[in-house]
């Protein structure tokens, strides 16, 4: 594939279909977490920000998706695969020492992201 950015954008497909699923499960519990911090989130309807939250994670894969694919053209093989999987275990322990809310939720995305588009960008840029 020439295009790294493409290669992105195609390892971001499972990684959309993970957040579908993980939302699917999660995305409930996420939307009353998210309603509950701003009162004007508050005024929309629970189905409408659960919607709203389900739709939110897919995009999300595909940003990322693209920003890997970028990350991947710029620095090659072996230095993204350490930089990806060196950003996952930062930001996952970042995560927890922040002592912000959902730590479970953020390692969780972390991983996701890091190992899906860690392993699939640079084999599908190939």
């Amino acid at each position: 594939m020439k295009s790294p950015i493409l290669a992105g954008l195609i390892a971001a497909i499972p990684l959309a279909v993970i957040f579908v699923i993980y939302s699917l499960f999660r995305g409930r519990a996420l939307a009353a977490f998210f309603r509950g911090q701003d009162e004007s989130m508050a005024k929309i309807p629970e189905n409408t920000f659960f919607f709203i939250v389900l739709v939110c994670f897919p995009c999300m894969a595909f940003l990322f998706g693209a920003i890997s694919g970028l990350v991947y053209g710029w620095l090659g093989t072996p230095r993204y695969q350490y930089v990806a999987f060196g950003a996952t275990v930062l930001f996952s322990i970042l995560a927890v020492v922040s002592k912000q809310p959902l730590p479970g939720d953020k390692i969780t995305w972390n991983l996701a992201v890091g190992i899906v588009l860690g392993v699939l960008t640079p084999l599908l840029a190939r």
